[in-house]
């Protein structure tokens, strides 16, 4: 115990000495690396990088340029802020590799299995890319788990009946709706709660909140390979949430394993199982599985909903294209939703200005090589900043301002060729769940503005929803939350 006082004492004199002497700063005299500045500058800002790095980067590279190097640490980090920047990076096979927190690559089960956070695409990375294209992420599956996702969105349009008039929280309805959606098309299982209230609804939710707060947030081992050895905390929490992890998925792989399925109906756990991949690398890969589709995809529906709430105008023109083109009787018809330009338009408009995680995952450079004529050494993190592309003035007219009227009779998708709009990112490392996400989106929004009239409760001013999409920019914050109160404006959906 004396000796771990001792450390902690002198840990911000040891932190201080590393920092200074590891710090080099980056300048246009060193033209083989991109230009930047000093780290003793950003430490000397540090809230801003921390509370707000997607704007405190794009400030730098007003200074330093679209392409700029800061070393934290032993760490090289390069920063792309422009679209002609991020097509090189992105379409580099040499900087496809993955950065994240060696604590995430400590957790039983996740060190060579991996789609989201493999560090470079090697063979088991494609071979995972395809037993998902072919379970999850392709038009044919996609199409073949429409039911599961009518089915879980009628589950909770029956529960926001129950609470008409009531103050609810919107963000817990549509977070465990998305993830019974994905639950049920990975396992065939809910996992939640529609109202998220049950003791194993919020350990589940703290889980999935500190596995992404930590996949985000780089150690000591990880800026200074002083510290590698030393890391035991990171080992230790890494081991904490891999419990978690088995207790979550433990008894539902047991209960799946006694009745694999063969047949068409055969869902994402059957593919694995039958593949011998081991209990711990199914829970993993089920919990990267189960975050991926639901954490920015519920961020991106909740800024939807604040967005069409801030403008009724935009709203109500919504709200009758649902109504005249995509209305099956008393039900909305998914399968036409793709088909309503302006509500399209609205989510890409959401995405544009309010895109989750303004950086994506980081990448590496798994070999040294050149980017916008600059030497990239091998293992340096890559950012690419893609808030400030999708707010840069020379790709956008007026880009701070929600007019999704941009989109419309314009060829700009989600998928990655158009580099002035990267929501899914682009190349190798695209979120290959995209088509998956918007479906989720767009189902779950069209019917909570169809089918019903929002209202926010007194105490919920427009400083409460500038802080919430502040958070929402980078990550999905629970203290915060969106609170609404329903109305039912369409009777006839239950009668």
């Amino acid at each position: 115990m004396m000796m771990l006082i001792i450390f902690m004492v002198f840990l911000p004199f040891l932190l201080i000495f590393f920092l200074k002497y590891f710090s080099i700063g980056v300048s246009h005299d060193q033209s083989q690396l991109p230009p930047g500045p000093y780290t003793w500058k950003i430490l000397r800002n540090i809230s801003l990088f921390k509370n707000s790095p997607h704007i405190a980067f794009n400030n730098l590279a007003k200074i330093y340029g679209p392409l700029f190097s800061i070393r934290i640490g032993g760490q090289l980090v390069v920063v792309a802020s422009s679209q002609t920047i991020a097509k090189e990076i992105l379409k580099n096979r040499t900087t496809s590799g993955r950065f994240l927190p060696s604590l995430y690559y400590s957790i039983p089960g996740t060190t060579h299995l991996s789609v989201v956070a493999a560090k470079e695409c090697n063979d088991m990375w494609k071979s995972l890319r395809t037993i998902g294209q072919s379970y999850i992420f392709s038009s044919k599956a996609i199409e073949a788990n429409t039911l599961i996702r009518k089915n879980k969105v009628m589950e909770m349009m029956n529960y926001l009946r129950t609470k008409e008039g009531e103050s609810l929280n919107i963000e817990n309805v549509i977070f465990a709706t998305i993830s019974n959606i994905v639950a049920n098309i990975l396992a065939s299982r809910n996992l939640f709660s529609i109202n998220l209230d049950g003791i194993a609804d919020r350990k589940l939710v703290a889980l999935i909140h500190e596995i992404v707060g930590k996949a985000n947030s780089p150690g000591l081992g990880d800026l200074f390979s002083i510290f590698k050895r030393l890391d035991f905390w990171s080992k230790r929490s890494a081991m904490d949430m891999y419990r978690l992890i088995k207790f979550t998925w433990g008894d539902i792989i047991k209960e799946r394993r006694a009745s694999i399925r063969h047949n068409s109906e055969q869902d994402f756990f059957d593919v694995l199982a039958r593949n011998s991949f081991s209990d711990d690398q199914i829970a993993s890969l089920l919990m990267e599985f189960l975050i991926a589709g639901t954490y920015t995809t519920t961020m991106t529906a909740v800024m939807l909903m604040i967005k069409l709430m801030k403008n009724q105008e935009i709203l109500f023109r919504v709200r009758d294209e649902i109504s005249n083109q995509a209305l099956d009787e008393n039900s909305i018809n998914e399968s036409r939703l793709s088909e309503c330009q302006y509500f399209q338009a609205c989510i890409k408009e959401t995405l544009r200005l309010h895109i989750p995680g303004a950086f994506g995952i980081p990448h590496r450079a798994i070999e040294t090589c050149k980017v916008n004529n600059y030497t990239i050494p091998k293992d340096t993190v890559i950012l690419v900043n893609f808030w400030a592309i999708h707010l840069d003035p020379n790709n956008w007219e007026d880009p701070e301002s929600f007019k999704p009227e941009r989109f419309l009779g314009s060829n700009v998708d989600f998928m990655g060729a158009h580099f002035e709009f990267l929501p899914f990112s682009a190349g190798q490392r695209m979120c290959p769940g995209a088509n998956v996400a918007i479906k989720n989106v767009q189902l779950i929004v069209a019917y909570l503005v169809h089918y019903f009239d929002w209202n926010f409760p007194d105490d919920v001013n427009q400083s409460n929803l500038d802080k919430i999409m502040d958070k929402l920019n980078t990550t999905f914050e629970k203290e915060n939350p969106l609170c609404m109160i329903p109305k039912i404006r369409e009777q006839r959906m239950f009668e």
